[in-house]
């Protein structure tokens, strides 16, 4: 049983490789999240909306008995600020961090857990469009309230459906949809094949 144990857990490390993994979030997000207009500040008395754009992700592998990855989301983003007399536009560089770690689920699915990364895990370098609001970014704190509009953005997106059925694969029904493909690999294409 030791042999069949090494080889589950070397397929599963081999066929989700860290370039693997970071291209498929890459894909699976696509290049853009939106949010609002919403409400937001002491008793929403300014709205925000916010439009960001994914850069490629990155990522390590974190050691331990399942396979997990440490995958960073670049996303540059802009958020406009309605304050009802006044409007501000931000520019920031964000990087949310995801903890991605596979599960086997019997008889053969690989169950991806994906944790969100709490509000002060966010790295965020905001910039104002003008004097005024770089006033306001230091009067107000608006960080704090940015970084919890990014993570319910990227929350929201990976409970979509669409995450949710990429985070289950059942590899049984993978096989059988692909094994056609898979057999013609090593069997003989026709009689000429079979003579040698």
């Amino acid at each position: 049983m030791a042999a069949y144990e090494r080889f589950g857990n070397e397929f599963v490390r081999r066929v989700l490789h860290r370039e693997r993994v970071l291209r498929t979030v890459d894909r699976l997000l696509g290049d853009r999240i939106e949010l609002g207009p919403i409400g937001a500040g002491p008793g929403r008395t300014f709205t925000v909306r916010i439009v960001g754009h994914y850069r490629p992700t990155t990522g390590e592998e974190v050691p331990g008995a399942l396979l997990t990855y440490r995958v960073l989301l670049p996303i540059d983003v802009v958020f406009d600020l309605d304050l009802r007399m006044d409007k501000q536009r931000f520019t920031a560089d964000v990087v949310v961090p995801l903890t991605l770690t596979v599960h086997v689920d019997p008889p053969l699915t690989l169950r991806w857990e994906i944790d969100v990364p709490g509000d002060d895990e966010v790295a965020l370098t905001l910039a104002a469009e003008t004097r005024r609001g770089s006033v306001l970014q230091r009067v107000a704190g608006i960080e704090a309230d940015l970084r919890r509009f990014i993570v319910r953005v990227v929350a929201t997106e990976l409970a979509k459906p669409y995450v949710r059925r990429a985070t289950h694969i059942d590899m049984e029904r993978l096989l059988d949809g692909t094994w056609d493909d898979i057999a013609a690999t090593f069997l003989p294409a026709g009689p000429e094949d079979r003579r040698a």
